[in-house]
Formats: structure tokens, C-alpha cells, sequence
């Protein structure tokens, strides 16, 4: 069965499948499958005009790193309660529900949401464990939605991959408010590689041909300009963060550099995988 994506849909919630089709190459568990069950490759193609190749060798080591390199943080807190904001078309609530021990809540809008519930009813069935919420991470968020679900005594790890490079300013800070509430009441994290700079897509640009073209088409059809809602470099990301009342740590994504299948699968030179995984660090935020 194929699911064809809402015309409801926010207008950056076509990009969750710009990305599923190119994490299908990463040898991660349901992304072949969601890739399809998605087709996925109609939405591409609006994106690539004729570039299918070059968007999928520049984006695929960056999509891969990005999700192994969180998955090799958040191992590290070991954490039975997970949140995910605009978990999309990712896996990982389908593949870490596996565990009983952790209640993961997979959130995002409300179309979009339920385009994951019946994803993940077609290829795991129920699980007690995963949860579907929805929620628009930019407006106001009252954290006893999750209480019916996580414990109040017991930390809550926040996942988010692919969602703040969209927003303005003004919209991330309504997110780290959030965070701040949802980090006051259970405890935890929030991870994240979200705060991207225009150092870093600078450095992108010089190693893939196709990302320039691509942030194009992105701003084009969603009505976001990308460049505009980055931090100058990582400095100013670091006291933006700072300013909302968190303290930081960093992680480097070349710690899964030797974990990317698709370089591999897609022929991807290791050196300039290795140069697009340095600009991008994963973040843990903290309460001070």
C-alpha cells in the first residue's frame, strides 16, 4: 500500500521524505521500507530537477551521520523515556520501542502524525510502549500532555533532528521555552544537531554540488528561507543557547564516521564525508 502525503501537511513536512529517501541507504532498520510505503522518490524528484544522483550522494552521509551520531549520544544517558519532536518519517521510535523498558512518544503535526501512527501499524503493528502525539514544537506546549505517558520522577531525554534549521528566531526560542518546561518538571536532555550555522553550510556548499540547489528548492517550496534562520557560526549558536537558560555540551559526528554504510553504497569518498560530518556537532542541552 502506498501512502501519499496530505495536501494538509505543513509546508516543511514534504522535506521529512526528501530525507527518508535518501536514509534508506543507511542500512537502518524500516528506512527501505518507509521509503517506499512513502513513495518517497515522487517528492524528490521535485526537489532534484534532474539531479537525483548528486542530491542523494551529498545528503546521505549527512542524513546517516546525523541519526547514528544522536543514537551514539543518547546511548550514553540511557534514558527510558524518550520525546521526539517532528519525528516525521524517522524509525527510531519503531526500533526503540523493541525495548520494553522505554516509553517513547514520537510527536509532530497533526497530519503528519498520523501518517506515522498508520506507518507504524503497517510494519510493527501495536506496541504499548510508543506513543503518537501531535504537536507544532512552536507554539506554546503544556508538558503534562506527556505526563500521561512518562513519569514525573524519572528524567525524559528530547530528540530533534531536522526540524530548527526552518525556523525563525523567534520560533526557536519558543521551542527552548519549551524545552525549559519539560526539562524543569522531569529532569533529562534535549539532543539535538539542529543549530546550524552558515560557517558550516558554507563548508556543505564547497563539498556537495547539489546542496546549494536543494536549500533553493527547500526555501522555494516551503516558504522558509534556510540561510536566513541559521546562526552566523557556532559562537553565536553557543550563546543563544546560553540565553535561554541552558548550559551545553558537544559531540562530534565523525565518532560514527566508520558506522556510514552509504558511503560505501553510494560510492561517497570518505574524506569529504569526513569534512561534511565536522560542521555539524550534536548539541546536549542541559537546565543550568
Amino acid at each position: 500500500m502506498t501512502i501519499v502525503p496530505g495536501g494538509s501537511f505543513d509546508k516543511i513536512s514534504p522535506t521529512a521524505l526528501l530525507t527518508a529517501y535518501a536514509r534508506q541507504f543507511a542500512g537502518i532498520p524500516y528506512t527501505r521500507e518507509i521509503a517506499e510505503l512513502t513513495d518517497a522518490i515522487a517528492t524528490v524528484n521535485q526537489f532534484t530537477e534532474g539531479k537525483l544522483n548528486s542530491l542523494v550522494i551529498g545528503l546521505a552521509a549527512i542524513v546517516e551521520g546525523r541519526y547514528k551520531a544522536i543514537e551514539y549520544v543518547r546511548s550514553q544517558f540511557h534514558a527510558t523515556q524518550i520525546l521526539e519532536l517532528a519525528s516525521g518519517l524517522l524509525p527510531r521510535g519503531m526500533i526503540l520501542s523493541q525495548q520494553p523498558e522505554i516509553t517513547f512518544i514520537e510527536s509532530d503535526l497533526l497530519a503528519m502524525i498520523h501518517q506515522k501512527q498508520q506507518l507504524a501499524q503497517q510494519l510493527i503493528g501495536d506496541r504499548p510502549n510508543l506513543h503518537f502525539l501531535d504537536i507544532d514544537a512552536t507554539t506554546t506546549l503544556n508538558s503534562s500532555r506527556l505526563s500521561a505517558y512518562f513519569h514525573v520522577d524519572q528524567p525524559v531525554t528530547v530528540l530533534c533532528e531536522g526540524l530548527m534549521m526552518y525556523l525563525t528566531f523567534a520560533e526557536k526560542r519558543q521551542v527552548f521555552a519549551n524545552m525549559r518546561e519539560i526539562l524543569q518538571t522531569f529532569g533529562g536532555v534535549w539532543i539535538t544537531p539542529d543549530l546550524t550555522t552558515k560557517v558550516g553550510a558554507d563548508q556543505m556548499g564547497r563539498n556537495s554540488a547539489a546542496f546549494e540547489p536543494v536549500n533553493q528548492k527547500i526555501s522555494s517550496l516551503t516558504g522558509r528561507l534556510v540561510a536566513e534562520n541559521e546562526f552566523a557560526d557556532l559562537d553565536q549558536a553557543r550563546q543563544f543557547v546560553r540565553e535561554q537558560g541552558f548550559q551545553l555540551d558537544e559531540f562530534s559526528m565523525l565518532e560514527v564516521l566508520d558506522q556510514l554504510e552509504s558511503l560505501s553504497t553510494l560510492k561517497i569518498e570518505r574524506d569529504i564525508a569526513k569534512v561534511m560530518l565536522s560542521t555539524i556537532p550534536i548539541f546536549v542541552m542541559s537546565l543550568e
